[in-house]
């Protein structure tokens, strides 16, 4: 008898379920853990794809109002670090960013915001998102800021992709025998992708996470994709000091 793929046993649904919910809480609280690093007014990180976002998590209920008008109206300068690839910062927000982002700034200036700035998430040729840095007085981040806001920027993009790969595989696996599979394919993959470009299979497994999180793909189908020689990731590692 073919078991139908889609229905999983009570303790299987369970085990998904409290996987959902594990991944929920641990998104929230890399906005909470940022924000204590960074010594920062609030901090609030938005994930995008070419046809999709949405807001990951933020520090307050300021900070959430402020990213969901962002993901919502498609302007703010988290859409524009997005768009570019590159690091946008207000210390002032002044009468050019309220022509250039009018909803934002208005309810920026509402919620006693007087600087942003939104950092991409860039990861091997993938930009996986922006984490928006707010701040209460105007002026520029300090030297201590500025530096450990970079720092974060590759632990957040790696820990965003690990968290889309354990979300996003649920409805494909559901039993060992299946995770086995899964696993053993992406390693698979892997090998192939350090093979082709030369670099270190933990590389390797990186870049096909950033490649299935920009084309808004499971993991394991990119795998399956890679295995089967119908999809070859291209060596383009970006020059993410002249980007940001």
């Amino acid at each position: 008898m073919t078991r139908n793929p889609l229905r999983t046993d009570p303790p299987q649904r369970l085990a998904i379920a409290f996987a959902r919910q594990a991944a929920k809480v641990r998104s929230a609280a890399l906005c909470s853990a940022s924000k204590e690093v960074l010594a920062v007014t609030g901090v609030g990180i938005a994930v995008f794809t070419a046809d999709h976002a949405e807001r990951l998590c933020a520090s307050s209920p300021k900070v959430e109002a402020l990213e969901d008008v962002q993901v919502n109206t498609g302007e703010g300068p988290a859409r524009d670090a997005f768009r570019s690839g590159r690091l946008v910062e207000l210390p002032r927000l002044d009468d050019e960013a309220g022509a250039r982002w009018p909803s934002f700034v208005e309810l920026a200036a509402t919620k006693k915001i007087g600087a942003v700035f939104a950092f991409p998430l860039l990861v091997h040729g993938a930009n996986v998102g922006v984490l928006s840095v707010y701040q209460r007085v105007e002026g520029p981040l300090t030297m201590s800021q500025r530096s450990d806001s970079f720092a974060l920027v590759g632990v957040l993009a790696h820990t965003i992709l690990s968290l889309q790969e354990s979300s996003a595989g649920d409805g494909e696996t559901h039993g060992v025998a299946d995770v086995i599979d899964y696993r053993a394919e992406l390693y698979q993959a892997s090998g192939m992708v350090a093979v082709q470009l030369r670099i270190p299979a933990s590389e390797a497994l990186l870049r096909i996470r950033a490649h299935a999180f920009a084309a808004g793909q499971a993991v394991g189908a990119v795998a399956t994709e890679i295995v089967a020689h119908r999809l070859r990731l291209a060596d383009d590692r970006p020059d993410l000091e002249g980007r940001i």
